[in-house]
């Protein structure tokens, strides 16, 4: 069992927006099931391979609130940097 007692501090309170938030800022974030195994990767490194759906909460949620404890400047630095680096600036 888990509790995630910090989600009320991710952007809408949910995981989602926690995800959201860190593909913004550069986590190329992705969930994936094969042969009953749970992937999280980002770009083509596997951080987490599991068959425990908490185990890939747990992990999304980490990641999460460390963006969002980013000050908002830094946020949006990150953010430019990102935009600049996919050339989307």
């Amino acid at each position: 069992m888990q509790e995630l007692k910090w989600l009320e501090g991710l952007p809408d309170q949910s995981l989602e927006a926690g995800m959201k938030l860190a593909k913004e800022l550069g986590w190329n974030l992705r969930v994936r099931e094969i042969d009953g195994f749970l992937f999280v990767n980002t770009g083509h490194i596997v951080l987490l391979k599991t068959t425990s759906r908490e185990a890939v909460e747990a992990l999304l949620y980490g990641i999460a609130i460390s963006m969002t404890t980013l000050p908002p400047r830094a946020q949006e630095e990150v953010r430019r940097f990102v935009r600049e680096c996919t050339g989307e600036e």
